[in-house]
């Protein structure tokens, strides 16, 4: 036994050295065409799939289309576990984290998948501040680094991974006992485990960290599984036809979510621009001719967003035809609710040219107030979480 669990581990760990190579042209293990849709989840109202908690150590909840972790415990991480039963032994998961700010060094938020029941065996993918990431495997209350080592505390550094505040798009695939993971759309690590044929997905948030997870999506291959279509809603998936038109839309939703995130991020780069121009003195013709091109360049991108909005916009008025095909309307809400937020992001990249134009021309931006910070409602306890074991 002892020898056989010996010749696993360096399995492993064979495999996620050859993994470590993110940029070397790095080609996936798992092909197979998940086209069945399992779960559609965008948060947008709080149902019994997720735990949810309020008390002195942890603030879970699920408000405004994400569900929230907000861990105050300064030792030990927690797992948000999904209440929902999983048994896919093949599937594709695809969802986006955000790490808010914090002052904790060790604030970091991660996704749990194959999680074996009373923590004996899964996996830990996680992101941290400071654009780093790290896959762990947790067996009988210890940890094992599958990512750098133990003098990291497996923690590797990747410019693929976004600033803190910025959501990330984490995407898994598993078949036949082997994993791809995928971040911010390039594939980072391959492997395979022997160890499990199926196991629950939840949340992981460090001590003292804050998050957010905006969607999650699960598709599979299975096709005699029954698929929960909408987790709040709990509607079932009929024929062949409702489900390509389910699927198509789940597709559509999370490249409308994934491109709002990424003008959100270049809006707030304009943002930074706009700061650091208020505060920029020119002291010569050369730094002036410097400004006007940083302006221009600007002013460019500020025009390509445009565009891409007017593109997103044409898409999503195409995928209200699937309003009625989705049971409840659910899904329809959502996408309208999508092209409202298109609409918002638009706008905001409009104001922010004006504000490049006033600096241009040497006038001072009108002052603006600060929104209102509002205390997030407080929920029950649910089931479903549990707090992890320290570091090694």
């Amino acid at each position: 036994m002892t020898r056989k669990l010996l010749f696993l581990f360096s399995c492993i760990s064979i495999s996620f050295i050859a993994a470590g190579q993110v940029n070397l042209g790095l080609k996936p293990v798992v092909t197979e065409r998940f086209d069945k849709l399992f779960l559609n989840e965008n948060f947008d109202s709080a149902g019994t799939y997720w735990t949810t908690v309020s008390n002195s150590e942890n603030l879970i909840l699920v408000q405004d289309g994400e569900y929230i972790l907000n861990r105050k415990a300064p030792t030990s991480s927690f797992a948000a576990m999904g209440n929902f039963k999983n048994n896919l032994t093949s599937y594709r998961l695809v969802t986006s984290l955000k790490l808010d700010k914090t002052a904790s060094d060790d604030a970091a938020l991660g996704l749990i998948f194959m999680a074996q029941p009373g923590g004996q065996g899964g996996f830990i993918f996680e992101i941290n501040k400071i654009q780093q990431y790290r896959l762990r495997q947790i067996s009988g209350g210890i940890y094992r680094y599958l990512t750098g080592n133990a003098a990291t505390g497996g923690w590797l550094k990747s410019t693929v991974l976004k600033n803190v505040g910025l959501p990330n798009l984490i995407e898994i695939k598993t078949a036949d006992k082997n994993y791809d993971i995928y971040l911010n759309n390039v594939l980072i690590i391959s492997f395979s485990e022997i160890a499990y044929k199926s196991g629950e997905i939840g949340f992981l948030v460090g001590p003292l960290s804050k998050g957010r997870v905006d969607f999650l999506y699960l598709f599979t291959t299975q096709k005699n599984d029954q698929g929960i279509a909408n987790s709040n809603s709990e509607s079932k998936l009929n024929n062949e036809n409702s489900e390509n038109d389910v699927l198509a839309l789940a597709e559509s939703i999370i490249s409308l979510k994934t491109q709002i995130n990424k003008l959100a991020e270049e809006n707030e780069d304009l943002k930074q621009m706009i700061n650091s121009m208020k505060n920029f003195e020119i002291e010569s013709e050369s730094d002036k001719k410097k400004t006007e091109l940083i302006i221009k360049n600007y002013e460019l991108q500020a025009s390509k967003n445009k565009a891409s909005f007017d593109s997103l916009l044409n898409i999503n008025a195409d995928l209200l035809k699937y309003k009625e095909m989705v049971s409840g309307n659910d899904n329809g809400d959502l996408v309208i609710n999508l092209s409202k937020n298109l609409k918002a992001e638009k706008l905001k990249n409009e104001e922010l040219s004006k504000q490049i134009n006033l600096l241009k021309n040497g006038k001072e931006l009108p002052k603006s107030t600060s929104p209102t910070n509002e205390k997030p409602e407080e929920t029950k306890k649910s089931d479903g979480g549990f707090v992890l074991p320290k570091e090694n």
